[in-house]
């Protein structure tokens, strides 16, 4: 009922503004054909302003489809996942996809064009979830297609179109049926979402189903800080190290390990919710499987194995291009000292900016003393986002503050030959010293951020270490 409604809303809208167009432009005509030169410009005008809007939105949708993109991966070069696809669309009873895309989101979708069915897995959830989550994630998308969610996915998508560009604003009556609209497609995109949850269980397994619901938006955060940091390094050097394996090397860290686990909760609790959004919040999504599908403390027989395998038969330049990296191959051992100097230098001179800026000064030693009167927020400035409450905002400025001091410190002894740099999954880069110490430049800065009477305490070590002008 509420899909149906959700067209005829669709339709009416499209109708409505065709409408007002073609009112206040017969009326435009009138006035002329009665001689009102001015009244008929002034109505004609405002056919175009509201009228207009509207129907080149409508052309534009009309042209618009999805596209699909991203690596195809093939039956010939990855048969193991087309094996797990083929087997959960037989237990889901709908036919499968027919085209596999690798792509570098992290998330996966499914949509059909002229009866070809595109499945889109983001290398970030193949590359970091086991068998047994991924198997779940597709489970989930096969749901849409069983459900027949994605016979109006090509509809939907020109509705979001045209509805999206923001050229409705002219006139309130168009833009509150707008609104209206997408809240109801939201309801039922939602209802959607609940019906391929169920399948994804019904396939995959109830605790396979929540654990990828919860490993998603943390590992969506993992694939982003690795090209921030390390990506990075070889964007800057021209250079191709091995992608793939270094984002398995990355999530494979005792540290990282540790930080996806103890973010999981947070993000499904701190996600936030509008009636708008077309998928209910993770928190509810897994609240709604534990109430519909009971465990009856019976353990499932989950398929721990790494989806990484999946992937054996990607060419590695394939990947290179979704990370938008160029060049000849290169080790990530030799990549470090090449570019992470440069890297490091960036980032510092990042925070000699915020110094100036701030009135707090530029320098390792003003960075320090200001630290020391607990004026942190003077190096970060006022929060971008008005709906951050105070701790988030302070932990943001924590985190942000303790990697560029990190990069200053790193930038310091790298430019005074007193240390070099080699790669640290756990951190990005680690400073080894002549002795052959290894300095970790996060955890040694971090207690000056955190708190103001540790600063001695970390301007002490600093000093040992040899860097100057403190």
């Amino acid at each position: 009922m509420r899909a149906a409604l959700a067209l005829a809303m669709l339709a009416g809208f499209f109708v409505l503004a065709v409408g007002l167009f073609a009112g206040l432009g017969f009326l435009a005509l009138t006035l002329f054909g009665r001689g009102d030169v001015e009244g008929g410009a002034i109505l004609g005008a405002l056919a175009l302003v509201i009228g207009g809007p509207p129907l080149v939105a409508m052309a534009v949708a009309v042209w618009s489809s999805p596209k699909p993109s991203g690596v195809v991966l093939t039956r010939a070069t990855h048969p193991e996942l087309w094996r797990h696809v083929d087997e959960l669309a037989r237990i889901a009873g709908t036919r499968g996809p027919d085209d596999i895309r690798l792509t570098s989101e992290p998330n996966a979708g499914v949509w059909e064009r002229r009866g070809t069915r595109y499945l889109e897995l983001g290398l970030p959830f193949v590359a970091g979830m086991s068998i047994g989550e991924l198997r779940s994630v597709l489970a989930h998308e096969l749901g849409h297609y069983g459900g027949g969610h994605t016979r109006v996915s090509a509809l939907t998508y020109r509705a979001k179109v045209a509805i999206g560009a923001g050229w409705f604003d002219t006139t309130g009556v168009l833009f509150a049926w707008a609104r209206l609209y997408a809240l109801v497609a939201a309801s039922e995109s939602r209802k959607h979402e609940q019906f391929a949850d169920e399948v994804s269980v019904a396939a995959a397994g109830r605790e396979a189903a929540i654990r990828s619901l919860l490993r998603g938006g943390p590992l969506g955060e993992a694939w982003n800080d690795y090209q921030r940091w390390y990506v990075s390094l070889a964007v800057l050097a021209g250079r191709t190290p091995p992608l793939l394996e270094g984002f398995r090397a990355y999530l494979d860290h005792p540290r990282r390990v540790h930080q996806l686990r103890e973010i999981e909760p947070l993000m499904a609790a701190q996600e936030p919710t509008s009636v708008f959004d077309s998928h209910p919040p993770i928190r509810e999504r897994v609240a709604t499987i534990a109430r519909l599908f009971p465990s009856f403390g019976v353990a499932e027989a989950l398929d721990e194995r790494s989806a990484w395998s999946l992937l054996d038969g990607t060419a590695p330049e394939a990947v290179a291009a979704l990370a938008g990296v160029q060049g000849p191959p290169i080790t990530w051992a030799e990549l470090a000292p090449l570019t992470g100097p440069l890297l490091v230098r960036r980032y510092a001179d990042g925070l000699r900016h915020a110094g100036r800026v701030s009135k707090v000064g530029e320098t390792l030693n003003d960075v320090l003393t200001a630290l020391s009167r607990a004026e942190l927020h003077k190096l970060t400035g006022a929060p971008v986002d008005a709906s951050l409450t105070p701790a988030e905002v302070h932990d943001a400025a924590v985190e942000a503050v303790t990697e560029l001091l990190g990069c200053m410190v790193s930038d310091l002894l790298v430019t005074a030959n007193r240390a070099t740099l080699e790669l640290n999954w756990g951190g990005l880069l680690l400073l080894r010293m002549p002795d052959g110490a290894a300095v970790y430049p996060d955890e040694l800065v971090a207690p000056a951020v955190r708190d103001a009477n540790r600063v001695p305490e970390v301007r002490f070590r600093l000093q040992a270490l040899g860097v100057d002008g403190l």
